[in-house]
């Protein structure tokens, strides 16, 4: 089948390959310059990524350089516009200053009597400090030098001062030529070459032929190249490899002469030279602490390094321009540096605000649908009512709103006082009736009463012969209260303290991947498998399944014996089990068994567009989860356990640091998996899955989205509790309006709210019943304070450059926001501790759930009593 290429499923496979291609690993060090090479006749530049010095000047920027580089010579930026040119031929390193063999300056030239205005000197790495070089070329002319490697600067002579037989000393130690292969410095193992990327044993005839390590005052004779770099058999390494996969093991394409020897075993007892694959990597250009400060002073142009192939290739277009411009006609390389342009706001930074903004306005929104669903039926119930009995019926139950006397029953004592239900915890408060509500008499003389009674407790029995409400599925919850707040940051506290001491990463990693499962199910898969499966009216799946149906349990465990038992434990612990649930929790823990393979296994997980993305998603899925089980029915606990994680926020992120051994943030280590590599940028850059080297990846209890466009790398990132703390505030907003919604609409009213006094309204702004937004909610205008919150501590991060404590914006906006709103509409009071109208919503809804739990009683009565007579 062929797909069109502007297909959806094409489009998002652009998507997908643009996201990873743009999202990439930074490396250890990174490379922030670019240069730009210009060819004669070619109007696209070539560009060598390049890493700058820490001393000279910066570079600009491309957005800034690249816009001026059309102005005079004058007032061009440093390093743009340059002619590339070489150092003089007696001077191939730019070191003879450093030896003290010549003084250079700007006016007096150099041997060859090459000019160096407006050029950029390319000049090898070796033989003195790189600063050194740099204030030799300043001195010549140049307007700026570029480094590169080489391997020569891998050796180097343990320079000595002759002594004459009189015992007085020669100062000749860059200028002799009696060294010997003894006084050679070789390379170092792991730092410039490895032999596990490739290795060759050179014979001793060859390597006294062809090589020389002894030439003053480097050592390396640069010769040598000629037998130690490149593909082919020229190279030595290639030639005399230990095994055929020195090519296409060793990178570089160059080996460097280790200085060990071995023999070969053989009758003759020949000498072999250890020859290993050398590391070409971007390196730093650290400064020279021997120069004095007027030295340091002196370098004021950029300097830039470039690896040995970078070089090899850029020196090969020098020469091939040089040798078609032999009549001196014709136009030569142009080059210019720039620093890589990097967003001064990333669009991730916006991307991670709308995403907690949205999360805590979804998950806080869901925990109050047990009233909406209530209210949804109440409202089905009215209109087939009305289709019934006609409208007069419906007219009835609303004019009968607020009136007693014969038509209004008292109803049976309020379940909450024999149940087990919290009764209201301020018993001294005014009492006071909020609504009553009656339908005239069904034939059978059954009537709708909801009532706010003496003891403050709400009661309501709706009942028809023919029609009645739909009890939605009671889900588990834990109501907070003030020791529970205060145990819930002890305990954070504690796991954060133990994650900083003991480094047990990996177990939250398991821990977060099979808990984010089951909330990923429930929360995604199983509503979008239903709706795919009604579509399709496919009924089947969504039917218990026969072996832990309830009459096949009950049945088993009349009968008796060890699957009677086990069929009715699981029965009652997971209740009727369907197809649905199979499927869709089997595809949710594959789904995070896959993140977990990926955590583990992949260098550097957060460069996988699948690893963040379902990160993201479970992230949501934990937070929807936590916020529908996690209740709060009291400001007066909300502010408890704010203020609380207010400071404890503020203390593990900027007071820590004091206290700690090494100055640590114990929270930004925590987050970033034990902080940042212990190993040097160097080391990490060669062997990035070294031990020393791992480190400062996110730990997974937050949203990260990459930096898109960003060389550098990184993420932003929002921790989960930066959303579930505030988000119980929001989700208590949230069912606080729900709750009055639904107490207005049984008790007449049309289910719309205003402010004050536990009250309703007829106010028919559909705006209001989405979010309460607007006039006669708190929802709405506490999700604005915390999106501004969360948005001042975005701007904090950009401003300080440096993480922020989320809590330290959240908590005053969005507790402020309630408190300041509760107080003006005059129902601070109520609302402080365990506000009338969830009171009256929760015994409502308590009805409809004794209703169901008393569904399974029969079998579960059964399997109780056959335990007893066990």
């Amino acid at each position: 089948m062929t797909i069109p290429s502007t297909s959806p499923i094409m489009t998002a496979a652009r998507i997908i390959v643009l996201s990873t291609l743009l999202i990439a690993p930074a490396h250890s060090i990174l490379q922030t310059a670019t240069i730009d090479v210009l060819l004669p006749g070619v109007p696209t530049p070539i560009t060598l990524l390049a890493s700058q010095a820490s001393f000279g000047s910066s570079l600009t920027s491309y957005s800034n350089g690249h816009s001026s580089s059309s102005s005079s010579s004058n007032s061009r930026p440093a390093g743009v516009g340059l002619i590339p040119s070489t150092p003089p031929s007696d001077d191939l390193y730019l070191c003879n200053e450093s030896y003290g063999f010549t003084t250079y300056s700007s006016s007096s030239g150099n041997a060859d009597g090459k000019s160096y205005n407006n050029a950029a000197i390319l000049v090898p790495r070796g033989q003195c400090s790189f600063e050194r070089k740099a204030l030799s070329a300043q001195r010549l002319g140049a307007s700026a030098i570029i480094i590169y490697g080489s391997l020569s600067s891998r050796y180097s002579l343990n320079v000595t001062n002759s002594t004459n037989e009189d015992g007085s000393s020669n100062n000749d130690a860059y200028t002799r030529d009696d060294y010997t292969i003894d006084d050679v410095k070789w390379p170092i193992d792991k730092q410039d070459y490895d032999c596990d990327n490739g290795q060759a044993f050179i014979p001793s005839d060859v390597f006294s032929n062809k090589l020389n390590f002894i030439t003053s005052p480097g050592g390396y004779d640069d010769n040598n190249d000629d037998y130690l770099i490149g593909n082919s058999e020229n190279n030595m390494c290639v030639k005399y490899a230990a095994d055929e996969t020195f090519v296409s093991a060793c990178e570089s394409q160059r080996c460097l002469i280790t200085g060990k020897n071995v023999t070969d075993g053989g009758s003759d007892g020949n000498i072999k030279y250890e020859a290993c694959c050398a590391w070409d990597f971007a390196i730093w250009l650290y400064q020279d602490t021997t120069l004095t400060a007027d030295e340091i002073k002196e370098v004021t142009i950029p300097a830039v390094y470039i690896t040995m192939q970078q070089a090899m290739e850029f020196l090969d277009l020098m020469n091939g321009v040089s040798s078609n411009n032999n009549d001196g006609d014709g136009d030569p390389i142009v080059l210019s540096m720039y620093a890589r342009d990097r967003p001064s706001v990333n669009s991730s930074a916006i991307i991670i605000w709308a995403l907690g903004v949205f999360v805590a306005w979804l998950a806080s929104y869901l925990s109050s649908s047990d009233y909406r669903n209530y209210a949804k039926a109440i409202r089905m119930k009215s209109h087939l009512v009305a289709r019934a009995g006609g409208v007069g019926a419906v007219a009835a139950v609303t004019a009968a709103g607020g009136q007693g006397g014969e038509n209004v029953e008292r109803p049976p004592p309020s379940p909450a006082r024999h149940d087990g239900t919290p009764r209201s915890r301020s018993q001294s408060r005014e009492r006071s009736t909020t609504a009553t509500a009656a339908s005239p008499p069904s034939e059978s003389g059954e009537r709708t009463i909801y009532r706010d009674d003496d003891e403050g407790a709400a009661e309501a029995v709706i009942t028809n012969r023919n029609v009645q409400p739909q009890y939605y599925q009671e889900e588990e919850s834990l109501e907070l209260d003030a020791s529970h707040a205060i145990f819930f940051i002890v305990l954070a506290s504690t796991s954060l303290l133990v994650l900083f001491f003991f480094k047990i990463f990996n177990v939250v990693k398991i821990f977060y991947a099979f808990g984010c499962s089951g909330a990923f199910a429930q929360v995604v898969l199983y509503p979008l498998l239903t709706r795919v499966f009604r579509k399709l009216r496919w009924k089947s799946p969504m039917r218990p399944m026969e072996c832990l149906s309830e009459e096949n349990a009950t049945r088993a465990a009349l009968n008796g014996g060890c699957k009677g038992k086990i069929l009715m434990c699981l029965y009652s612990f997971f209740g009727p089990i369907t197809l649905l649930d199979v499927m869709a929790n089997t595809i949710a823990y594959a789904v995070g068994g896959t993140w977990l393979y990926i955590a583990f296994t992949v260098l550097h997980p957060g460069s996988s567009v699948f690893y963040w993305i379902v990160q993201d998603i479970f992230g949501a899925c934990m937070c929807i989860t936590f916020l529908g089980t996690i209740k709060i029915n009291a400001i007066r606990v909300a502010a408890i356990l704010l203020t609380v994680a207010f400071f404890y926020d503020i203390f593990f992120v900027f007071v820590t640091p004091l206290l700690t051994k090494h100055g640590e943030s114990i929270m930004v280590n925590v987050a970033t998996s034990g902080g940042p590599p212990k190993a040097s940028p160097s080391w990490c850059e060669k062997y990035p899955s070294s031990t020393e080297c791992k480190g400062g990846e996110p730990l997974p209890m937050l949203f990260a989205i990459p930096r898109v466009g960003d060389y550098q790398g990184g993420a932003s990132m929002l921790g989960l509790g930066d959303i579930v703390l505030p988000g119980l505030l929001l989700s208590f907003a949230s069912r606080f309006d729900e709750a009055k919604r639904l107490m207005g609409l049984v008790s007449g009213g049309a289910g719309r709210v205003r402010n004050g006094a536990g009250g309703v309204s007829s106010n028919k702004s559909s705006w209001n019943i989405c979010c309460g937004c607007g006039q006669g909610g708190y929802f709405g205008s506490v999700v604005v304070a915390y999106a501004v919150g969360l948005a001042m501590a975005n701007a904090a991060v950009y401003l300080m450059q440096m993480g922020q404590p989320a809590l330290l914006y959240l908590v005053p906006c969005c507790l402020g926001t309630f408190v300041f709103m509760a107080r003006r509409n005059g129902e601070l009071n109520d609302i402080w501790d365990n506000p009338r109208a969830i009171r009256a919503a929760d015994a409502l809804l308590f009805v409809g759930r004794i209703e169901r739990r008393m569904k399974m009683m029969p079998g579960l009565l059964v399997y109780s009593s056959m335990r007893g007579r066990g």
